[in-house]
């Protein structure tokens, strides 16, 4: 694996309006967070704020990130948390104190969420075993329906596709098959 150039990031080159280098501050914030630090989180977040707009900016667009790449699906809806607030925060001026205020909210709520990187190292693997060549993705049989050329030419139609293609795993147990019925039976009258 790679590591990053720092050299090439310009959070590495500056300083926060306290004099700390901002990219150990960016690091911090998200440590923070994975950790549940909420205290260091908030003042990690603060101290970029008080440092300006640009500052400010960027820990939103950390937050975007820490919110699909650390909490995932220990909280799915994180991301839109994060995208409304930071709406709110943009509606409101530099100097109001609602501003800070939708920062210290998301921050607590991503410091406190339940956690999952898995979407972080999954995108990590299958960058590397595609790029190396150890892994390709399969399109199996019954994924070869009317939507496909192939399909076509094996004389799939719409009952095959909604028997096959459409079909799904991990479905609500309790789901309505009214209309999933309905149009079987009507599938199955046509081919008589």
């Amino acid at each position: 694996m790679n590591l990053p150039n720092v050299q090439d990031d310009p959070w590495a080159r500056v300083q926060t309006v306290h004099g700390i280098a901002a990219d150990e501050l960016v690091s911090a914030l998200q440590k923070s967070i994975r950790r549940g630090l909420v205290e260091n989180a908030v003042l990690v977040a603060y101290e970029m704020f008080a440092s300006g707009p640009d500052f400010e900016d960027q820990v939103w667009r950390r937050l975007e990130i820490i919110s699909v790449e650390d909490v995932g699906l220990g909280r799915p809806d994180a991301p839109l948390i994060v995208r409304t607030l930071d709406e709110f925060r943009r509606a409101a001026a530099r100097e109001s104190p609602d501003r800070l205020i939708y920062l210290v909210h998301v921050v607590r709520l991503l410091a406190l969420s339940p956690k999952d990187r898995t979407s972080d190292e999954m995108a990590t693997w299958v960058r590397r075993v595609v790029d190396e060549g150890s892994a390709r993705p399969e399109v199996f049989d019954d994924m070869l329906d009317m939507h496909t050329r192939r399909g076509q030419a094996m004389g799939r139609d719409f009952l095959h596709w909604f028997t096959e293609g459409a079909r799904v795993e991990n479905e609500l147990p309790d789901r309505d098959t009214t209309y999933r019925t309905r149009i079987l039976t009507m599938l199955q009258r046509d081919r008589e």
